[in-house]
């Protein structure tokens, strides 16, 4: 059961500053102490302190409290780290998770999946690729590539923060009514001249993509590059993964 916010159980290991001690790090020349203390405080969220407050994490970590906040605040806005208004903790984002699928052998659901994916490439010979939704991000877990010549330049780990994919229109059409309406105030990049971008057109296609449970990209994402995604649903009929072609 996961500690309190707020309320840390135990010290955590401080692993980057174990591996570089103060004398160390100060008769080398390349060392940048900014950089280790961001490395330090993010290497105090672990499985039994996934999430930190302000005031707690200045203090485990024996910073000042305004030199721990804009080292929150800048690994926020490169999405390491998320912050919650709700608890006003901060817990690990997803630019992070690409990094762990490389720590990991395998993510669970990328190993059930594996066999499915390998069928699906040998029936098809197109490229077949497997992306879960992590605080807002899609994250291309698995990917097995066609056989063809002509392979698609979408690596595994893959981060996609956009509309333009198969992959992107799934999550969003099986999001709640207000997620989608905050989903398309945002940002919608036009990545190419056929880039779905209208507020309106693309709640339709979220419509069509709910009866029909397909989505496509048709040179939305990059030029020359077609695909088709279907849901992967989850027991409670969400949507856990997304299975594109």
């Amino acid at each position: 059961m996961p500690a309190s916010p707020g309320r840390p159980r135990g010290r955590p290991r401080a692993v980057v500053a174990n591996q570089a001690p103060d004398g160390e790090a100060k008769s080398d020349s390349f060392f940048i102490r900014s950089l280790l203390r961001g490395l330090m405080v993010l290497s105090l969220f672990d499985s039994e302190h996934p999430e930190w407050s302000l005031n707690d994490l200045a203090r485990r970590a024996s910073l000042g409290k305004t030199t721990t906040y804009r080292i929150l605040r800048t690994m926020e806005l490169a999405r390491y780290l998320v912050f919650n208004p709700v608890t006003s903790t901060y817990h690990v984002g997803p630019a992070l998770f690409p990094v762990s699928y490389l720590v990991q052998a395998e993510s669970e659901i990328a190993r059930v999946a594996r066999p499915f994916l390998e069928e699906v490439v040998e029936k098809t010979h197109e490229t077949v690729a497997l992306a879960v939704e992590v605080d807002g991000a899609v994250i291309i877990i698995d990917q097995r590539l066609t056989p063809h010549f002509f392979k698609p330049a979408s690596p595994s780990q893959w981060v996609l923060n956009d509309l333009g994919n198969a992959n992107g229109k799934i999550f969003a059409a099986y999001k709640s009514d207000e997620e989608r309406r905050a989903l398309l105030a945002g940002d919608l990049p036009q990545l190419t001249p056929h880039t779905l971008t209208d507020p309106e057109e693309l709640e339709r296609e979220f419509e069509r993509i709910r009866r029909e449970g397909v989505a496509y990209d048709i040179e939305e994402q990059r030029l020359l590059v077609c695909a088709v995604g279907v849901p992967v649903f989850g027991a409670l009929g969400e949507v856990k993964a997304v299975l594109t072609l």
